[in-house]
């Protein structure tokens, strides 16, 4: 039986959110009891499992949520687009505490959020990945992306190097959105973020 990993407190009633003004990418945070709210400044990484635990094991992840775009679709902003993805991270000195390096997107998907002004549209993602020790690669395997019914592409690719499966924490992934255009009510949930082996 697979082994369900979760480093944020998050469920179906109590989501992690993002949002606001800004074009950046608002990677989800740390949120340890969202239900007592309880905030953080620090970015919710989901850890690969260290000391050889994930060594050349396929590992599966998954996230899903929400997001609503605030009132950008007003005036010159008719089209204003929303990107989800899932973002590999590693860590100097190979632990939490080390500083982070974001990489790019594992797999993400742009979405036109033209219409349905204030209202929600869901996405859901998912992806297969495998590392070892020896080469230092993690690769992608297989992946797919859906926002609001609308599926987006997937390809296999290396998406880490140098990697060192027998560390503490050989690497880490964190689910991110960003808005094309800023705005103060657009925001995002996260009611899903773990990671099976």
């Amino acid at each position: 039986m697979a082994e369900v990993i979760a480093n944020l407190l998050l469920n179906g009633l109590n989501p992690v959110t993002v949002g606001g003004t800004g074009t950046a990418i608002k990677y989800f945070q740390n949120v340890p009891g969202a239900s007592i709210g309880v905030a953080s400044t620090k970015n919710g990484y989901l850890y690969c499992p260290g000391v050889g635990k994930a060594n050349a094991q396929r590992l599966s992840v998954r996230a899903s949520g929400n997001f609503t775009i605030g009132n950008l679709g007003g005036g010159s902003n008719a089209s204003p687009a929303v990107t989800v993805g899932l973002y590999p991270v590693t860590f100097s000195g190979n632990t939490p505490a080390g500083t982070p390096t974001i990489g790019s997107a594992v797999i993400s998907q742009i979405f036109a959020a033209a219409s349905d002004l204030i209202g929600y549209y869901p996405f859901a993602l998912s992806a297969d990945v495998q590392g070892d020790n020896t080469s230092g690669i993690v690769q992608s395997l297989a992946g797919n992306i859906v926002i609001d019914g609308t599926p987006g592409s997937f390809s296999t690719t290396a998406i880490l190097s140098s990697v060192n499966m027998l560390a503490p924490v050989p690497f880490a992934f964190v689910v991110g959105v960003t808005f094309s255009v800023s705005d103060s009510l657009a925001s995002a949930n996260l009611y899903q973020f773990d990671l099976q082996q």
